[in-house]
Parts: C-alpha cells; sequence; structure tokens
C-alpha cells in the first residue's frame, strides 16, 4: 500500500533498512561458509589440513558486526522518532484560530470503533477527517486490547485499558482508507474494520454539524417518548 501520511514514509524506509540488512547479513554468512568449504576443503582420503585464524580476527568481526548493530539501532531511533512527530496542517487542510491538532478520542470495544469529535458529535466505524490537517488520535479501551491499524495513514498502535496511547498522521489525499484488526480481542475480532474518509475541509465541518443535529434529534425524541411513558 502506498503510505499517505509523512509518518508511514518513515515506517517504510525503516522497513527497507531492516530488509536490507538482513540480507547483507545472510549473504555475508552463506558467502563465507561457501568460501571456507571450497578454499579448505581436502581430496577424499586424504588428512584435513589445520587452518588457524588469522591474529585478532575475532576481534574485528566482532568490531565490525557491533557496528552494524549500532547503526541499525541509531537509525531505528531516528525513524522512529521522525514517526512519531506530529505533522504541521498544509495549506488546504482545516484553518483554524488554534495551531493545536485536530484531536478526536478513538475508543476501542468488543468489537467497534468509536469516534468523538471536538463538538461533542460520534461516529461508529467510520472516522472522518479533513484532508491536510494534522490529526492526533487519542486511543483508549473499554475492555480489552485493540489495535488500530490503517497501514496507509500510519503505524499499529494499541487502545489499552486505562491508558491513553496517541495516532498522528495526516492525509494527503482525499478518499477512504480502510483498516482491520490486529490483535487477537475475542471471537468476534476479525469483523473489528474501521475506514477512515478523508474529505475537504468543508465537508468535515458539514459533517459533523450533521452528526451532531442527528443526535440531539434523536435523543430528543427518545425523553419525549420516555416523558409519555411510550416505549423509545
Amino acid at each position: 500500500m502506498a503510505p499517505h501520511s509523512p509518518g508511514t514514509d518513515q515506517i517504510d524506509t525503516l522497513l527497507w533498512i531492516g530488509f536490507v540488512a538482513a540480507v547483507i547479513f545472510v549473504v555475508a554468512i552463506v558467502g563465507g561458509l561457501l568460501y571456507t568449504a571450497r578454499r579448505y576443503r581436502s581430496e577424499r582420503g586424504a588428512e584435513p589440513r589445520q587452518v588457524r585464524g588469522g591474529r585478532g580476527i575475532q576481534v574485528r568481526v566482532g568490531a565490525t558486526l557491533a557496528l552494524f548493530a549500532v547503526a541499525l539501532f541509531v537509525a531505528g531511533v531516528v525513524f522512529t522518532e521522525r514517526a512519531r512527530e506530529t505533522p504541521a496542517t498544509g495549506p488546504a487542510g482545516l484553518q483554524t484560530a488554534s495551531t493545536e491538532p485536530l484531536t478526536i478520542k478513538a475508543t476501542g470495544q468488543q468489537w467497534l470503533w468509536r469516534y468523538d469529535y471536538p463538538n461533542s458529535a460520534f461516529s461508529y466505524y467510520k472516522l472522518v477527517v479533513p484532508v491536510d490537517t494534522s490529526v492526533v488520535l487519542d486511543l483508549v479501551s473499554t475492555d480489552i486490547v485493540h489495535t488500530w491499524d490503517v497501514p496507509e495513514l500510519s503505524g499499529k498502535r494499541d487502545a489499552v485499558p486505562g491508558k491513553t496511547n496517541r495516532v498522528v498522521f495526516r492525509a494527503d489525499e482525499e478518499g477512504v482508507y480502510r483498516g482491520q484488526a490486529a490483535t487477537l480481542s475475542g471471537q468476534a475480532y476479525a469483523a473489528m474494520r474501521t475506514e477512515v474518509q478523508v474529505v475537504s475541509p468543508d465537508e468535515y465541518q458539514a459533517f459533523i454539524e450533521s452528526q451532531k443535529t442527528d443526535i440531539q434529534t434523536a435523543q430528543d425524541r427518545v425523553v419525549r417518548l420516555i416523558e409519555q411513558g411510550e416505549t423509545p
């Protein structure tokens, strides 16, 4: 999947670094074994030669591997920290008086995601956000661990009971991005999917206003029915 948020670029780069490092490591080991087997093989029936390593070869090999490991560690830290940075809202994004990112609460429960927007509107399953806008999701859980995973927008993050974790992203293109459960959370975890719909700032504003109005209308109707002694 093509990345559509700055953080996912960093994650993809780190994955490629790890892949290349693994290939180099495997090729070096296999190549060394094949060279040694060919270079020091003996004739059939002949006594094999005693081979001694060069002086200090263990130290040189150990130092090389240590430097290799340190380089991978540093690259992992650098790219992971970059992926966690909150990107700034772009010129085509939602413009507000505050420079703070758009913060939305994402609550995981068996087996559904609920999204609470700043104006008290909420939605289930589908998260609607404006394009080119810095978004922070505060992940929480009502029961057990759930994982929010929309690969095109962000890396995996866990929603843990009693703790708040954060997902940051900035979608660079309008469209629909889908995610699915990434942690076993019970018998229906496979059906715990989510969808992020990225729209223009105007469409986003219209959506949350419509959601708030519809929710209030439904709540008023329930109150009326209860007051009239009817079952909602």
